[in-house]
């Protein structure tokens, strides 16, 4: 996630009630839009997103994230740590108590895409999160971004493999022609838009 120096904080005590969903429920999408609407789908206008965008230096550009990412980062470590394990399913659990403390967390949406998609083979279910991921990253960027925003940049790296996870679930729907776009887009977004253009 965001890069930080140490970090000596210890967890902070779980309020009742708040935790994840009983095991063995599998995270549902968010609600909301699938890339490239201009509404959440529910007759509810688009709120700011809380992801923003910062110059590096020339015309290289990074996301900015919310403080609740830092905050709920322990929760979404032991989530990645519990899944690389083998349990997708406790998993789960511990990045859904992550999202409930930070919802535009896009790490966990985008962990919880790959988990649909690589342990469950639901591809709906993964589009729904990665998708999510994507729309609050893309809502950032200016209209007619012509930026670069580097992949190497650890803070641009949800937005990429949102990205690549949405194009994935497309493919798995045999609808390869909706990932060509996506994955140009974002070799765009890594190349700047005055570099030359891939065939």
């Amino acid at each position: 996630m965001a890069e930080r120096g140490g970090d000596d904080r210890t967890r902070g005590p779980r309020r009742p009630g708040s935790g994840p969903p009983p095991r063995g429920q599998r995270p549902g999408p968010p609600a909301g839009k699938t890339p490239g609407q201009k509404s959440t789908g529910h007759g509810r206008p688009l709120r700011a997103t809380p992801i923003g965008l910062k110059r590096l230096g020339g015309n290289d550009f990074e996301l900015t994230h919310p403080k609740c990412v830092d905050e709920m980062e322990l929760d979404y470590a032991e989530g990645i740590e519990i899944w690389e394990a083998g349990d997708p399913e406790a998993a789960c659990d511990a990045l859904r108590y992550a999202l409930g403390g930070c919802g535009d967390n896009l790490w966990v949406h985008v962990a919880l895409g790959k988990i649909a998609l690589e342990a469950f083979n639901d591809a709906e279910l993964a589009r729904g999160h990665f998708g999510y991921a994507f729309e609050l990253a893309y809502r950032a960027l200016p209209r007619d971004f012509r930026g670069r925003l580097p992949s190497a940049s650890p803070k641009n790296a949800p937005i990429y493999d949102a990205v690549e996870g949405l194009a994935r679930c497309y493919e798995a729907m045999d609808l390869p022609s909706e990932a060509v776009p996506l994955r140009k887009m974002a070799a765009s977004w890594d190349r700047g838009k005055s570099g030359p253009e891939e065939g």
